[in-house]
């Protein structure tokens, strides 16, 4: 009687390590197909990005171009006001109608760098957190540094409309980094660049409101102030410089915003003591 049942609970092991073997096979091949699943998604991911980006540097050409030929219509023009003749009006009203033209091609091709821009640095975003070939995760921290550094390296190469929408993309995927207040400020800082003025003031005013424990208000401060100066807002301006000088007298904006009262004669004895106050827009 025992060695009968010494043989069945043999049997019964010997079946249940077939089954845990069959399992382990499983799961491994189950492992084997998520790694050829996420190396097929990275390549079509990386397609899809070179794609993109190919397609803004095109455009980009071509605005050169086209820009190129706005510059040989404004000489042309002038030419044509200079050896004005009879039949000149005729003349400059074809002109002008050609430079229209351009203008509307200039606004068009901007309008699809825009939208080309927005897609590439969504595309840098999403690719940086996917795991890598090799089955091991990215590290988030690495993640977040390289998008962040991909948005400053075209802030300074002056790729400003793609670093504007690689920062904006910065801000909602990592609304928590430590770095979200300087993405945030350096969109200001590309647009006050490009002097679009509204939205460097728009840009440096939600710095001020969405990160006020952060380290960059008085630089906001400061930069919205001299965009201000530039719409011809100067009361709002005064209000900032001396919003500096009452509230962050240690930061190396005080000096500049001083200097700055100084020249709009807003005075500077009482500036630390006179409330700052902003007109509403």
């Amino acid at each position: 009687m025992r060695p009968i049942i010494f043989y069945c609970f043999v049997g019964v092991l010997f079946t249940g390590l077939l089954s845990a073997q069959a399992g382990t096979k499983e799961e491994v091949m189950r492992l084997q197909n998520d790694v050829l699943a996420l190396q097929e998604q990275i390549r079509t991911l990386e397609k899809s990005f070179s794609e993109q980006l190919d397609a803004v540097k095109s455009l980009v050409v071509q605005l050169n171009d086209q820009v190129g030929q706005a510059s040989l219509m404004t000489a042309r023009i002038s030419s044509a006001l200079e050896n004005q003749t009879s039949g000149g009006n005729q003349v400059n009203q074809t002109l002008m109608e050609e430079m229209r033209g351009i203008a509307a091609r200039l606004d068009e091709a901007s309008t699809r760098i825009s939208a080309l821009a927005q897609q590439v640095a969504d595309l840098r975003v999403q690719a940086n957190p996917i795991s890598s070939g090799s089955g091991e995760s990215v590290n988030p921290a690495f993640s977040i540094n390289e998008a962040y550094d991909q948005a400053y390296n075209d802030l300074v190469q002056g790729n400003f409309e793609i670093a504007v929408q690689e920062f904006a993309t910065f801000v909602r995927t990592y609304p928590g980094s430590e770095k979200a207040d300087d993405a945030q400020y350096y969109i200001g800082e590309a647009y006050l660049t490009q002097d679009k003025l509204p939205q460097a003031i728009a840009a440096f005013t939600k710095v001020l409101t969405d990160y006020p424990a952060g380290d960059k208000i008085a630089s906001a401060l400061f930069k919205r102030g001299k965009a201000e100066l530039a719409q011809q807002e100067k009361e709002n301006a005064i209000a900032d410089f001396k919003t500096i000088m009452q509230k962050y007298p240690s930061a190396p904006e005080a000096a500049l915003a001083e200097s700055e009262l100084k020249k709009l004669g807003a005075g500077t004895a009482a500036s630390k003591s006179t409330p700052a106050k902003r007109k509403t827009r």
